[in-house]
């Protein structure tokens, strides 16, 4: 069984969150522990930097889909960035990337969020 990684952290005060390894139907629900934790809070921002995901099947692309949409009705927000060409295409032949605010790099994810009073 491939290794997920989910490190929580902070970054200029926001909720980050920096998941490497294979995110897939085995490691998936471990994310979607981590996740849930913030999403489910009020008004919630959190930060998703995926620049260390090598594969993503679809498990992996539902439980982000499951966090962006908790964070949604919590009027909260959920940032992607950092998605290397593979894992970009998933959202890409999915049809899903206007779910999400997905970013290049940290800079512009934290730059995303400036304003939102969270």
């Amino acid at each position: 069984m491939a290794d997920l990684k989910a490190q929580e952290t902070t970054v200029e005060g926001r909720s980050t969150v920096i998941v490497s390894g294979q995110l897939t139907i085995n490691t998936a629900p471990e994310l979607r522990s981590v996740l849930m934790k913030y999403v489910k809070r009020r008004r919630a921002s959190l930060l998703l930097d995926l620049s260390g995901v090598e594969f993503m099947d679809t498990s992996g692309l539902a439980t982000l889909i499951e966090a962006h949409l908790q964070a949604e009705r919590n009027r909260g927000t959920l940032v992607l960035f950092g998605l290397r060409p593979r894992i970009a295409d998933v959202f890409k032949v999915t049809r899903v990337t206007s779910l999400f605010k997905i970013l290049d790099t940290q800079e512009a994810a934290l730059e995303a969020l400036k304003g939102d009073g969270q």
